[in-house]
């Protein structure tokens, strides 16, 4: 469920700010897609994108600093949920990792065609049993140690998104570990004041039974004196 800032909280201005950020990185990155990977707007969007995801990792990192300091001041519903829309955008980080980091198999190899097709130094193997030809391009824009590097940037990129989800996964066990606490020492209230209640219940029929009986008293001693009265008028009756 979404928030609405509707008070201009500071905290909720920040957090949408942090969602515009993320879709903005989305089209960019559906952008790229579109691009031949050896053209120039492929490597600017690219750096561009780079750039955003570190901001969007920094910006949500704030937000949960700030969120712990003013947890205080807010209901435990309140903070949940704010916990969850940060946890949602987290995992949306790491799922626009993964799509920056991923090549597609075929684009590459379009890519790859495409900048030895002019080479007539490539070489082909039209006879063999592969279903794709093999290509070698001496003139390539890709050399053994670019495509390297770029391995090593995309094993540091999926290390860096499996931290953050382990940062996430141990969080979100932190909240469950605190809301069984709130549980258990709400169950223990609740026992607490069912044992008050059942004494106190006990109390009130004892008190009863006992107002009960010395109404009864009262009664028949009224009763023993009009008695009393009856008789002594009846001999004072008989004497005069």
């Amino acid at each position: 469920m979404a928030l609405i800032n509707i008070d201009g909280d500071p905290w909720l201005t920040e957090l949408d700010a942090c969602e515009n950020l993320s879709n903005d990185i989305q089209s960019q990155l559906a952008a790229r897609n579109r691009e031949n990977q050896l053209s120039r707007e492929y490597g600017v969007l690219s750096g561009t994108v780079r750039v955003r995801l570190k901001q969007l990792g920094s910006e949500l990192d704030q937000l949960t600093r700030k969120l712990g300091l003013i947890s205080n001041t807010l209901t435990s519903g309140e903070a949940e949920r704010r916990q969850r829309r940060i946890e949602a955008l987290q995992s949306k980080l790491i799922q626009l990792q993964r799509q920056f980091t991923y090549v597609e198999p075929s684009a590459a190899r379009s890519a790859l065609f495409e900048s030895g097709s002019n080479n007539p130094a490539r070489r082909t193997f039209a006879d063999d049993d592969d279903d794709e030809p093999a290509l070698i391009p001496s003139q390539s824009n890709y050399t053994v140690a670019d495509l390297r590097s770029q391995q090593t940037r995309i094993l540091e990129d999926q290390n860096e998104g499996l931290e953050a989800l382990s940062q996430v996964i141990a969080r979100q066990k932190e909240l469950a570990t605190r809301i069984g606490g709130e549980v258990d020492r709400h169950n223990d209230i609740l026992d607490d004041l069912a044992q008050t209640m059942e004494t106190t219940d006990g109390r009130i029929n004892r008190e009863t039974h006992q107002i009960g009986t010395i109404t009864t008293q009262n009664s028949t001693w009224g009763y023993w004196i009009v008695i009393g009265l009856l008789f002594v008028a009846i001999v004072l009756t008989g004497i005069f």
